[in-house]
């Protein structure tokens, strides 16, 4: 195998690029995510998605029987396709992970376990990492795993995260109860959205809605609207966002 690297806004972006030079259609890429990138941010600038795309060796990977096997492989097979992905993306990083992708009831799960895990976690222990890589296996496999979500989790991250969340949506909830002011979180993913609407789902004096596009959205908490009084948004239910 060799390897092409591609940039682009987002990794979707970078993918999309990927295929337009390669002449393959974004589904049959094979590729690992060497960066994520970053939005940019106050005191910090943006940073590009960067990919690997896996080429067959020899020669350029765009023949017409190879590319069409490989999709074929991905419909047939999608648990063993993402599983190969994200053994790929371990094998990229030089990390001792291993991944079992199992089909359950609500999710399609993708669990990391090994000595390495901790890589998954990010710089700051709030999972940057796996959500990224959750969110990469989402848009190349969603549809092929429909409707399950695809989950990834990493030896009992899953459940502190999710306790520290409710935890901050708690407190921010009491911000917004004594400040008066709408507070909008940090941007989540589907599923963090949902933990956070959870835990304020009932909690006096605050009402929660999602606001923003794509990986970019997030969570507003705002004072709950008085009787008679206007409306604060658009408050969605405990179980969307």
């Amino acid at each position: 195998m060799k390897d092409r690297a591609f940039s682009g806004r987002d990794v979707e972006d970078a993918l999309a690029s990927a295929g337009a030079a390669l002449g393959l259609p974004v589904k049959a890429l094979r590729y690992v995510v060497l960066d994520p990138g970053s939005p940019g941010r106050v005191g910090a600038q943006a940073t590009p998605a960067r990919i690997a795309v896996l080429l067959d060796e020899p020669g350029h990977p765009g023949q017409e029987d190879d590319s069409e096997e490989l999709y074929d492989d991905e419909e047939e097979d999608p648990l063993a396709l993402i599983r190969e992905v994200v053994q790929a993306l371990v094998e990229a990083a030089g990390i001792e992970v291993a991944a079992a992708v199992a089909e359950e009831r609500e999710a399609v799960v993708v669990r990391l376990e090994g000595p390495d895990r901790a890589f998954f976690y990010g710089e700051d222990g709030r999972g940057e990492v796996l959500r990224a890589l959750e969110h990469l296996l989402q848009r190349m496999f969603g549809p092929d795993v429909a409707p399950r979500p695809i989950r990834a989790e990493c030896e009992g991250f899953r459940e502190r995260r999710d306790a520290a969340l409710a935890a901050e949506a708690q407190a921010l909830a009491e911000v917004v109860r004594q400040e008066g002011q709408p507070r909008t979180m940090p941007p989540l993913n589907a599923y963090e959205r949902r933990i956070v609407h959870v835990a304020l789902t009932g909690a006096p004096g605050v009402v929660t809605y999602s606001v923003g596009e794509g990986m970019d959205r997030r969570v507003t908490i705002a004072p709950a609207p008085g009787p008679g009084g206007p409306d604060a948004g658009r408050p969605e239910p405990g179980t969307n966002g």
